[in-house]
């Protein structure tokens, strides 16, 4: 098994793809990664590359005759997605018991990226809500890693000068995006980056408003704070002094005399994400 950096930010596993494997419509799995299936002959339930449903496919432990672990009816998956000899197929263990799902690397890389495309360009926050949720099942991340995946990956993108609408009469600044502003909300619940204060209006939502620290900065998660009504104004009215890392974080802010911290998740979140290859 070998470990590399992941191109994309989650972590999963591969096994590649032998060319006599491809020809018997059988998929062995290395004795690295017997721990995550049965040990005795069984039937076990796969979903393919992006299939809801799963299919029941024969199981073979290693302490079987052919000393391997195998999974058998793969011919028509193989076929399906015209696998090659040194391919690499991603292989998780999605809920229950004895359920999996197999998909190309290619298809699992190229399905995160169409999901967070559309993200990106998500009008409501149930239209984003519905993609996390496609990014996590996708993954096989639990809806808060996934949340933190993509912030992390809105945090490394470039920060572009502020976009301005145009109508007839003045200039309006552009909107947070509703994929930004789901993001937020599920990581800071609501609750000021800097007072930790925050509390729900009558329809249970929390309530909170989001500031730009550099008014001619864009819609950038390094740019934008969740904030309370109060620090808002005090942003708007009082003296402010700021201190930014060398990574563009706003770390500590000066109200007057009354020095604050300012609490980010990106403390918390892992700085590599890694891709497990493993062989048969």
């Amino acid at each position: 098994m070998i470990k590399t950096d992941s191109k994309i930010l989650f972590s999963y596993k591969t096994v590649k793809i032998t060319q006599s494997r491809i020809n018997k419509g059988l998929l062995a799995i290395p004795t690295s990664l017997i721990d995550y299936f049965p040990n005795e002959r069984k039937t076990i339930y796969i979903a393919f590359g992006s299939d809801i449903y799963p299919y029941a496919k024969k199981f073979t432990p290693y302490t079987s005759s052919s000393r391997e672990c195998r999974i058998g009816g793969m011919k028509n998956f193989y076929e399906r997605s015209q696998i090659k000899a040194g391919e690499e197929l991603v292989i998780q263990v999605i809920g229950e018991k004895n359920k999996y799902r197999i998909l190309t690397e290619d298809q699992f890389k190229a399905s995160i990226l169409k999901a967070e495309k559309e993200l990106d360009k998500a009008k409501d926050e149930r239209e984003v809500d519905l993609i996390l949720k496609q990014i996590s099942l996708t993954t096989n991340y639990d809806f808060e890693e996934t949340v933190h995946s993509e912030f992390l990956r809105l945090s490394r993108e470039k920060i572009e000068t502020r976009e301005y609408n145009k109508p007839t009469t003045t200039s309006t600044k552009k909107r947070v995006p509703a994929s930004m502003r789901k993001i937020l909300v599920e990581i800071y619940k609501g609750k000021c980056q800097i007072s930790k204060f925050g509390f729900l209006t009558k329809n249970g939502k929390p309530y909170f408003e989001l500031h730009h620290i550099i008014e001619g900065l864009g819609n950038h998660v390094k740019n934008i704070l969740v904030v309370s009504p109060n620090v808002h104004a005090q942003f708007t009215y009082a003296k402010v002094e700021e201190e930014f890392d060398d990574q563009g974080w706003l770390r500590k802010v000066k109200f007057n005399d009354d020095e604050r911290l300012v609490k980010h998740i990106i403390d918390d979140l892992p700085n590599r994400f890694e891709k497990e290859t493993h062989y048969i």
